[in-house]
Parts: C-alpha cells; sequence; structure tokens
C-alpha cells in the first residue's frame, strides 16, 4: 500500500492526538502486514524488541506506554514488523515538526545588520571587507550579511558617514573587474570601487549631499535613471523633492573635519543646519521660515561653543539671536 506523505502526516497527527478511527487503526495493521520482515531477519531479542518499541511508542505520544504481555503475542513476526513501522513514523515526525525550526533559523540569519549612532561623538566601524566607516551622531548604516561581499558590498545610510573604501578583486568565474561598493540612501545609490567619499543623508532634510575626497564614484537615481560621475574636490546635492542634482566645487581637506570632531557645513540649507545645531547643543532654536528661505552655509567649527557658532553664521546672513525663556529665538537685524 502506497501513501502520499501528506497521508502519512495526517495519520500521525490524528495518532498523536488518540483521534485514530477503527478503520484507521485497521490501516496501521495491514502496513503492519505488508512489511516483508522474516522471522528470521530479526537479530533482537525479544527483551530488546520490546525497548525499542516501548522508546519509539514515548516519542509517537510522550506518554507511557501499557507494556503488553509479551506471551501473549501470537507472532514474533507481527513484533518486529511493528518496532519497524514505528522506527520509520518516528523519524517522519521529528523531520515534520522541525522543518517549522529550520525555516524559522534560516529567516533568523537573514536578518540584517544594523549599526546606530544615537550619542554624542562619532562612531568608527570597519566592515566584514575592511572598509572603514565613520558614522556621525544620528545616523544609521544598515547591510545584510549573508550578501555583503560577494558580488557587491551595499549598505544602506541614513544621516551622515564618511567613507574610506577598500579595492576588493571580484573572482574569475564572475568575470575578473573590481567589486562594487554600493551606498543607499533612498533612490540615489553611489557606487565605488576604492575611493574616499562623504555622504550626508539625514531622513528630515531636503537634500542629500555627496562629497568627493579621491578616487573616483557614480551616482545612479533609480528614481529618474539618471547617472553622474564625481572627480576630487567635487560634490553632488540632490534634492528629494525635485530629484535634480547639481555638481558643486568642494574643498576635499574641509570633507572629513566631522570625523575630527569639527562641526562642518558644506553648503547646508541654514534651517537644516540650525536643526542640527539644536540637537548638537541640545537646545530650542525657533525661527520664521522664511527669514530662512534661500539661505545657505558654508563653514566649520572646532571646540565652538554655542553663541560663537549662532553668531558667525547668523551674521553672513543679516541675522541674530535672542534669549527666550530657555530657548533661543532667530531674528533679522534691526
Amino acid at each position: 500500500m502506497k501513501q502520499s506523505p501528506m497521508s502519512v502526516e495526517s495519520l500521525i497527527q490524528r495518532f498523536r492526538n488518540n483521534e485514530c478511527t477503527p478503520e484507521e487503526i485497521e490501516l496501521l495493521q495491514q502496513w503492519i502486514a505488508q512489511l516483508d520482515i522474516a522471522d528470521d531477519a530479526a537479530e533482537l531479542s525479544p527483551a530488546q524488541l520490546d525497548a525499542v518499541r516501548n522508546r519509539m511508542y514515548r516519542q509517537l505520544t510522550h506518554q507511557p506506554p501499557v507494556m503488553p504481555n509479551r506471551h501473549r503475542l501470537p507472532y514474533r513476526r507481527l513484533l518486529v514488523a511493528a518496532s519497524w513501522l514505528v522506527l520509520a513514523l518516528s523519524v517522519t515526525i521529528v523531520w515534520y515538526f522541525n522543518r517549522p525550526l529550520t525555516v524559522s533559523h534560516q529567516l533568523a540569519q537573514s536578518l540584517p545588520t544594523v549599526i546606530e549612532n544615537n550619542h554624542p561623538g562619532i562612531r568608527r566601524i570597519t566592515l566584514p571587507d575592511g572598509s572603514q566607516v565613520c558614522l556621525n551622531m544620528h545616523s544609521r548604516l544598515e547591510f545584510d550579511p549573508q550578501q555583503f561581499n560577494r558580488k557587491e558590498r551595499l549598505v544602506k545610510l541614513s544621516g551622515e558617514g564618511f567613507f574610506e573604501v577598500v579595492s576588493l578583486p571580484l573572482n574569475a568565474s564572475t568575470g575578473g573587474g573590481k567589486k562594487p561598493f554600493i551606498v543607499e540612501t533612498g533612490s540615489l545609490r553611489t557606487r565605488v570601487l576604492g575611493t574616499a567619499f562623504n555622504i550626508e543623508a539625514y531622513a528630515q532634510e531636503s537634500e542629500v549631499r555627496v562629497s568627493l575626497v579621491h578616487g573616483k564614484i557614480a551616482l545612479d537615481d533609480t528614481a529618474t535613471d539618471q547617472t553622474t560621475v564625481l572627480s576630487p574636490n567635487q560634490a553632488v546635492r540632490y534634492s528629494k523633492q525635485t530629484q535634480s542634482w547639481q555638481v558643486l566645487p568642494v574643498e576635499a581637506a574641509n570633507v572629513a573635519l566631522w570625523t575630527k570632531g569639527y562641526l562642518v557645513f558644506n553648503e547646508v540649507p541654514l534651517q537644516e543646519a540650525l536643526e542640527r545645531i539644536s540637537k548638537r547643543y541640545q537646545i530650542t532654536i525657533e525661527y520664521d521660515q522664511a527669514l530662512l528661505q534661500n539661505k545657505r552655509i558654508t563653514a566649520s567649527f572646532h571646540n565652538s561653543n554655542l553663541p560663537t557658532v549662532l553668531t558667525n553664521i547668523l551674521f553672513v546672513h543679516d541675522l541674530l539671536y535672542k534669549n527666550a525663556g530657555g530657548k533661543l529665538v532667530i531674528v533679522k537685524k534691526v
């Protein structure tokens, strides 16, 4: 009698739940009768057969068995066949009930690695390929450890990160060449082979800024299918709203100053610069957005106090700040 795997599993489940009908019990008896095991093929003693049957019975029912009287068994052949059938059913049960555990284990292994910097200061990271990343405050890096460093090295960035990427060759079987390093920031993908560059991609800000120190990188906008290539001392300013970008000159020497503790702004909208200052110095800053419209700031500060920073970035735009009940208010010079 040939039963499908689903029939066997269903019958096993009913047997475990003590729900077998007389017809199903008869079916089990027919299976036993059809097992072609000769008396002289069994090399186990009656006591050993009882022990095997007892152990397999416990695996199936998780209950202590009712031991049969060996002298009342009419056929030794039936006892041997029953033991082998219980063994086969037990193996099937172990396989069947372990399948969800295996799937769960695989899902757990595929979870991404997430590295966050939610504290003051800079967090330095070494990726599995040896590349170095500096994460600024309120920044997050994510990658799949199972896929990273296979055909490509893909990471996702939210916030600001400075990358020093090592150049790695592809396997000869994949055609040779270099293994690309890709940073995803929304729809913008930065592709490199071996270089140093900086990305500012804060979720709450309106722009993504990518600045190149040395090497060469290509930027792909998956939303518009556009690509641009940067050379050293160049930066891209990408608008999330209009999905357009602008290539600008940048001082490569200043790009990574923030990794040494500096507060750096490279063509940052004044409103967003004030938001960064607010988080860094943990102070509430209020302003009229109309006062800040179309204003940008490029500056760097090292170990500067809050009044020095605010006075300098506001001065160039004819603005100043006033203290008002534990918060700062930006106003226009009179």
